[in-house]
């Protein structure tokens, strides 16, 4: 009798871990809203800027534009700003794409990271070869007229990820997109390279998403 008294648990030591238990999770969860919200707070002080874009220079070579056959490769040189005092940023994903108006003409991806330091600014060349080289392609009547005028207005698009990072907080990200309309090209002649004429152009920045990582 003595040793089935000796063997048999007790209700009592099961009901008492339960509130333990519950407690233990209790503080857990209160642990990381406490953390997630001084995260959020760290970052809304810090306030990131998105990086900034100018088209340094664009040519095209090798240009042909007809009624049936488009080629041409395109050398951009992007200037990407970031004007944070207390943030890296770091850009990658990073696509440039060269449009006639709505007509996408080529495309290209940069394989490497981008960093870009506190307070600075980055140089960066993208080339694009040719990616319409079918004869079935129908050439825009309006970019044939502009070529044969000497002077062909592109257009840029840029989509990328860039990652915000400053010291110990954990980083942010941005799904951005970039655009640079009007970039008016001049051929001396339909041989010749061209030339994107003036001095640069600034870009437009459209966010998509933000996430924290």
């Amino acid at each position: 009798m003595d040793m089935e008294q000796e063997h048999t648990p007790t209700g009592s030591t099961t009901r008492g871990r339960r509130p333990f238990v519950r407690e233990l999770i209790w503080m857990v969860v209160f642990i990381f809203v406490i953390c997630m919200a001084i995260i959020s707070i760290a970052w809304l002080v810090m306030n990131p800027h998105d990086p900034s874009f100018r088209v340094m220079s664009l040519s095209v070579t090798n240009f042909t534009a007809s009624g049936s056959q488009l080629r041409g490769k395109y050398e951009v040189e992007l200037n990407i700003g970031n004007q944070n005092k207390k943030v890296q940023v770091i850009l990658d994903r990073f696509e440039v794409f060269v449009f006639y108006c709505e007509v996408m003409l080529s495309v290209d991806a940069v394989q490497q990271p981008i960093y870009i330091e506190k307070m600075t600014n980055k140089s960066v060349k993208v080339e694009l070869g040719v990616v319409r080289k079918s004869s079935k392609v129908v050439v825009p009547e309006g970019l044939v007229k502009e070529w044969n005028k000497g002077v062909v207005n592109f257009n840029l698009k840029m989509g990328f990820r860039v990652r915000f990072e400053a010291g110990i907080w954990p980083s942010r990200e941005k799904l951005l997109n970039a655009s640079c309309v009007d970039l008016y090209v001049e051929f001396s002649s339909p041989k010749d390279t061209g030339k994107l004429l003036g001095i640069g152009k600034d870009c437009h920045i459209v966010t998509k998403i933000t996430a924290p990582t």
